[in-house]
C-alpha cells in the first residue's frame, strides 16, 4: 500500500546492509542454488527455450559461455557473494524510484531526503526458519492400476482416487497437478471467490509446517506450489526436478489435506485478493471481458469471476474457507496426475502413501446457463484516452465436437494476420488493436472479440466487427484460410507437446471434462477434419447480432 512506501524502502536497504556485512548461512546458498538450477532445466525444456539459450550466449561471445556460467554460479561461495554485494550494492551507488498514484503523498523530496528515511530505524537479520521436527511417515500404500490409454497409466489409491502417470522420457523436470472438479461454479453469489480465496490461504500453514517453512520447502525442491481456480475446476501444481519427486508429493500432499486456514492468513490473502479486484477494474482488456461475461450469464456462476467481487471477498469467514476445505477438497471429484520420467507405479504408489486422506465423490451438478435472447450490454466509463469494446456471441461448450470448427474461426479472425486485424485496423483504422478467441467451459461457451478504439469510433469500430461476423455467417472461409488456420492449431499444438506442464493440464482436462483420455491422441484428427461449411454453419448458429453481449469500459475526459 502506498502508506507503507518509506517502511518497505528502509526494509530493504537494510537488508542490503546486512548482506554487505553479516554471514551467510550454508542454508541460504543450498536454497538459492537449487532455485537457479530448478529455473535453469525449466528454460531448457523446450525447443525454444534451448534456441533462446544458445542465440543470447553466442551472441555474449560463444554458446559454450552459457555452461561455465552455470558452473561458476553453482559454485560460488558466501565470500563471493558478500564481495560482490560490497562493490556493486555500495550504499554511494544506490538510486531510488517510486512509482505512486497521484493522490499518494511525496515519500521524498529529493535525494538527500530519500538518504534519510533510508537510514531511519533498521532492521534485523531475518531470522532463520526453524527446522520442522520430524514427522512419522506415512505407511507404504500401493495404488491399483486399472488400465493403459492413449499413453497414460491410469491407477486407483484405496479411496478409489484417480492416479493418472504420463511417461515423458528424458523429461529433466516432474510436473504434478492436483485437480478437483467444481471450482467457482459452486461458490455461492454472497461467497464468490471463495474457492480461491481459500485455496491461495492453504498455502499458509498446514498442521506440520508453517508459511515460511512451505515457502522454504518447496524453494528447496526447486519450485513453488500454485493455486488456481476456473469456473469449473480448481487445483494445485508443483514442478521440480525429477529426482525430488518423493518430497514434493509429501509437501504438495501436507498442502491439500493438512491445512489451518488460520484468521490471520486468510486476512492477507484477502488483502491482496481486493488488490487483485481493484486492478482488474483498472484493466482495459480484462475488465471488458469480465463486464461481457457478467452480460452474458447473469446471475448463473460463470457470471461471476472465479476472484471474486469486493463485496463478496469482504464477508468471507475463516470458518467458512475451513469448511469448504472439509466438503469441497477432502471429499470431492479429484484427480491426481503426473507428468515425468518416471517409472509409473513407482509414482502411483508415492501417491497413494501421501494422499490417502482424500475421498472421492461425483462432480456437483449445476444447471447450465442461459444465453440472453436479446442484445445486453454493460458499459462503464474511465478516465482513459481509447475505449474498449469486448463484443461476445454464445459458442459449443467443452463436449461439443462443434468447438474444433468454433476455434478455426478465432483463428481465421484474430492474429496479425487474421480477418479482424487486417480490416479494421489496417484498412479502415479503427482500432489500436483487435482480437477474437473462444472460451470452451464445462456448460457453455462463448466467443469473444475485442477492439480498443478511439472513443469517437466507438459506433463505426463496433459496426465494423459486426460486419465481419457478417461475412462469416454469409459466406464460407477461403481454401488458404482454412489450411493456414488448421496449420497454426496443429503446429502450436505440437510445440506444445514439448513442455510437460502443457501435457500435464491437457490429460488432466480430457480426465475431467472430455470424453476420455484417448482425446490427447485424437486432437490433430479432429481439427483436420473441420470444413469450410462446418465453420459457416456455426458461425450461422451462434453468431446472431440480435443476441450478443458487450462490455463496454468508454473513455472520457482525456484526450491524447
Amino acid at each position: 500500500e502506498p502508506e507503507n512506501t518509506a517502511e518497505a524502502a528502509r526494509v530493504i536497504w537494510d537488508q542490503l546492509h546486512q548482506l554487505r556485512v553479516g554471514s551467510m548461512e550454508d542454508g541460504e546458498l543450498v536454497r538459492v542454488r537449487r532455485i537457479f538450477e530448478a529455473r535453469w532445466v525449466r528454460r531448457l525444456e523446450t525447443a525454444e527455450g534451448r534456441a533462446n539459450y544458445l542465440a543470447e550466449w553466442e551472441a555474449l561471445g560463444g554458446w559454450r559461455l552459457g555452461e561455465e556460467y552455470f558452473k561458476q554460479y553453482m559454485s560460488a561461495s558466501a565470500g563471493d557473494i558478500q564481495r560482490v554485494a560490497r562493490n556493486h550494492l555500495a550504499e554511494e551507488r544506490a538510486a531510488a524510484l517510486v512509482y505512486r498514484p497521484e493522490t499518494a503523498p511525496v515519500v521524498a523530496v529529493d535525494a538527500t531526503d530519500m538518504k534519510r528515511i533510508l537510514g531511519e530505524g533498521g532492521s534485523e537479520r531475518l531470522p532463520a526458519i526453524p527446522p520442522r521436527p520430524q514427522s512419522t511417515p506415512p505407511e507404504k500404500q500401493s495404488a491399483e492400476l486399472e488400465k493403459e490409454e492413449a499413453g497414460v497409466s491410469v491407477f486407483r489409491t484405496a479411496e478409489k482416487v484417480p492416479v493418472l502417470v504420463r511417461r515423458k522420457a528424458g523429461a529433466p523436470l516432474a510436473n504434478i497437478g492436483v485437480f478437483i472438479v467444481g471450482g467457482a461454479i459452486e461458490d455461492e453469489a454472497e461467497q464468490a471467490g471463495l474457492t480461491l480465496l481459500s485455496a491461495r490461504t492453504m498455502l499458509k500453514g498446514t498442521t506440520t509446517r508453517t508459511a515460511a517453512q512451505i515457502a522454504e520447502d518447496s524453494e528447496m525442491l526447486g519450485g513453488s506450489i500454485s493455486a488456481s481456480a476456473g469456473s469449473d475446476s480448481f487445483g494445485f501444481s508443483l514442478s521440480v526436478p525429477v529426482s525430488r519427486l518423493p518430497e514434493a508429493l509429501e509437501l504438495l500432499g501436507d498442502v491439500v489435506q493438512r491445512p489451518t486456514i488460520a484468521g490471520d492468513a486468510l486476512e492477507v490473502e484477502r488483502a491482496v485478493a481486493l488488490s487483485n479486484v481493484a486492478m482488474l477494474r483498472d484493466d482495459m482488456y480484462r475488465y471488458p471481458m469480465r463486464l461481457a461475461s457478467s452480460a452474458a450469464f447473469g446471475s448463473h456462476p460463470y457470471g461471476t469471476p472465479p476472484m471474486g467481487t469486493e463485496e463478496s471477498l469482504r464477508l468471507i469467514t475463516a470458518e467458512q474457507a475451513r469448511e469448504w476445505h472439509k466438503s469441497r477438497v477432502l471429499e470431492s471429484s479429484v484427480v491426481i496426475g503426473i507428468v515425468a520420467d518416471v517409472d509409473a507405479r513407482e509414482a502411483a504408489d508415492l501417491v497413494a502413501r501421501e494422499f490417502s486422506g482424500l475421498q472421492l465423490k461425483r462432480p456437483p451438478k449445476v444447471g447450465k446457463p442461459r444465453w440472453p435472447k436479446s442484445v445486453k450490454i454493460a458499459a462503464e466509463s474511465r478516465d482513459k484516452a481509447q475505449t474498449a469494446i469486448a463484443l461476445g456471441f454464445p459458442a459449443p461448450s467443452r463436449s461439443d465436437d462443434l468447438r474444433f470448427a468454433a476455434s478455426l474461426i478465432a483463428t481465421v479472425a484474430s492474429g496479425l494476420g487474421g480477418r479482424f486485424f487486417d480490416e479494421l485496423r489496417d484498412r479502415q483504422s479503427l482500432a489500436y488493436t483487435v482480437q477474437a478467441a473462444v472460451h470452451e467451459k464445462r456448460l457453455a461457451g462463448m466467443f469473444l472479440s475485442y477492439i480498443a478504439t478511439s472513443p469517437e469510433k466507438e459506433g463505426v469500430a463496433r459496426a465494423g466487427l459486426l460486419a465481419e461476423f457478417a461475412k462469416l455467417r454469409e459466406h464460407t472461409v477461403s481454401a488458404e484460410e482454412l489450411t493456414r488456420a488448421k496449420e497454426y492449431v496443429v503446429g502450436s499444438h505440437a510445440i506444445s507437446q514439448e513442455s510437460g506442464a502443457a501435457l500435464l493440464g491437457e490429460m488432466l482436462d480430457a480426465w475431467m471434462f472430455g470424453e476420455g483420455l484417448q482425446e490427447i491422441l485424437e486432437h490433430d484428427t479432429r481439427v483436420r477434419a473441420v470444413t469450410a461449411d462446418q465453420m459457416r454453419d456455426v458461425a450461422r448458429g451462434y453468431f446472431d447480432p440480435e443476441k450478443r453481449v458487450e462490455g463496454i469500459v468508454r473513455g472520457v475526459g482525456r484526450i491524447v
